[in-house]
């Protein structure tokens, strides 16, 4: 049997313990086979469902914005009123690189802004008004895209302020998730920002595909205008779903806390008690650490290495080539002569992305997030080879030209399914109670100046160099899979509180699934993953086998 080491109770001075276990006891085998296994989801109530189903579908903007403007810069509509004659004479417009370049890279100030400002608003008025605010900014930048007349200034103004909703969507979906969720269930519930940002992309793709070949205002317009339904049920839903349990607790409102839980959780649960229990809990994990921390405290202590992991898989994301894929892929198609089925080329990439985050993101709380991670890593460097490689050929045949799709479209499902997801739920986990907006906060921001950089010189590098670019992209998949093993932690099965004891007692990211802690946050996670039956009848069971071990000491 492998042996399992032990962190001592969070604490301001802690040392670090790494006496083994020599023989877990019948309990503890048993918790451990239902928090990995069996019971993933036995907590999920309709309440929960609806919360997470509620607060998920804003990240359905981000997706749909993204590949709406992809699709509607190749439309005929679009490029005659945007672009320019070329040449002269000809009848037939183009959007020069340079202005495809800029209209697409400037909307990401808006996104920056906005997830330096989601702090501040979820801190202070909590996660619900934060939607609320979002839902707002997000009307008013459709309605001055829509209206645009000739000025691509006013449309570029229009996707700047839908970005800036956008940045407080990233900030406030995964931080509210993941401190509603118990940890069994984290890594589907959290991960799911990357299902809804796809299915928002399945759908702008369908919706350009119908107008693709439409030559009036009406070709864009439509496509533009549609996604102002999606915030409508968002900001109707927002008034059902519950405040934030932890926030409630940083504000010293314990008495809503539980009631909050007493709603969401399983109904034994709240008959037996455990909801005021892992409130208890919760409130003793974080003590001292309830109040929201200034930004400086980032890289204080232990706070520092929660913030290199979080900011640096957030800020590396986007060097992987997905917004290659999701926000250029029709471009790069036509740059290799895959022009007249672009748009159902992207759909097909979309979908197949949406089917691997839907695996990848459930796995998660099976298998584990470091080894989806670091083969989700390797597998796509191996995608992007293929594409370069096939990109080589002078005269590709039709069959190349498959392969090429095949490679892009299997490189987005292990994208997808792996650096998609999960790396917004890592970063979800890795803040402290009094850290979590920031470190988010943070993390997304230079995730923005990274896609910035991305979306900007994405154009220009495919006009030099087409394919290739695969080269590129696979080459940071490679180090991405290799920094990972080496850096990032595992937190399946993990309450936030019990990371923080494990980040406290110094725990080596190799050794933090086999790392036993002793402390509240430990108490939480027994709580938050175990059914209340259950859980009375393992401790039966325990006090029932140590009692057996006396009788016989006795005899």
């Amino acid at each position: 049997m492998a042996e399992k080491e032990t962190a001592p109770a969070a604490g301001p001075a802690t040392a670090v313990l790494t006496a083994p276990i020599a023989s877990p006891s019948t309990g503890e085998r048993a918790r451990a086979k239902i928090t990995s296994v069996r019971y993933v989801f036995q907590k999920m109530t309709w309440p929960l469902f609806s919360a997470w189903m509620i607060s998920a579908l804003i990240n359905i903007i981000f997706g749909y914005e993204t590949t709406s403007f992809s699709g509607v810069q190749s439309i005929p509509g679009f490029v005659r009123e945007f672009g320019a004659e070329t040449p002269a004479g000809s009848g037939k417009y183009a959007l020069s690189a340079a202005r495809a370049s800029y209209t697409s890279s400037t909307a990401f100030a808006g996104k920056l802004v906005g997830a330096l400002v989601a702090p501040y608003l979820i801190e202070r008025w909590g996660h619900r008004v934060a939607i609320w605010v979002l839902v707002v900014v997000v009307w008013v930048g459709i309605i001055i895209e829509a209206t645009t007349t000739g000025s691509i200034a006013q449309f570029i103004v229009g996707r700047v302020i839908i970005y800036f909703s956008v940045g407080i969507a990233e900030v406030t979906s995964t931080g509210y998730q993941s401190e509603i969720v118990p940890a069994a269930m984290r890594g589907t519930v959290v991960g799911s920002i990357q299902l809804f940002n796809l299915f928002g992309q399945i759908f702008a793709a369908g919706v350009n595909r119908g107008f693709s070949t439409n030559a009036t205002r009406r070709g864009w317009i439509v496509p533009v205008s549609i996604q102002a339904a999606i915030p409508v049920l968002i900001f109707v839903g927002t008034f059902f779903i519950p405040n934030s349990p932890r926030w409630l607790l940083s504000k010293g409102r314990k008495d809503e806390a539980v009631a909050v839980l007493d709603r969401i959780r399983p109904a034994e649960d709240v008959q037996a008690g455990m909801t005021r229990l892992e409130i208890d809990a919760i409130e003793e994990a974080i003590s001292g650490d309830q109040e929201k921390a200034p930004w400086t405290d980032m890289v204080k202590r232990t706070n520092l290495r929660r913030s290199v992991i979080a900011v640096g898989l957030l800020g590396i994301q986007q060097f992987l080539g997905q917004g290659f894929v999701s926000g250029y892929s029709p471009r790069f198609y036509a740059t290799v002569g895959l022009s007249k089925n672009a748009f159902n080329y992207n759909i097909g990439s979309s979908t197949i992305g949406w089917g691997g985050c839907l695996i990848g993101m459930i796995a998660s709380d099976f298998v584990g997030r470091r080894p989806i991670l670091i083969w989700g890593a390797f597998a796509q460097t191996v995608f992007l080879f293929l594409v370069a490689g096939v990109g080589l050929a002078k005269n590709p045949s039709s069959s190349d030209g498959q392969a090429l799709v095949a490679g892009v479209m299997l490189y987005f499902f292990f994208y997808s399914g792996t650096w998609g997801p999960l790396v917004f739920t890592v970063a979800a986990e890795m803040g402290s109670a009094g850290l979590r907006e920031k470190t988010l906060s943070l993390g997304i921001a230079l995730n923005v100046v990274t896609a910035f950089i991305v979306s900007f010189c994405v154009p220009y590098i495919l006009n030099d160099i087409e394919a290739n670019i695969g080269w590129v992209f696979g080459g940071i998949a490679f180090f991405c899979g290799v920094a990972t093993f080496f850096w990032v932690p595992e937190t399946k099965d993990r309450s936030l509180e019990e990371l923080d004891e494990l980040f406290q007692a110094h725990t080596p990211a190799r050794k933090f699934k086999t790392t036993q802690t002793y402390g509240a946050g430990s108490r939480v996670t027994a709580l938050e993953t175990s059914a209340a039956g259950k859980l009375a009848g393992l401790d039966e069971e325990e006090n029932h086998e140590q009692n057996h071990e006396r009788i016989e000491e006795v005899v």
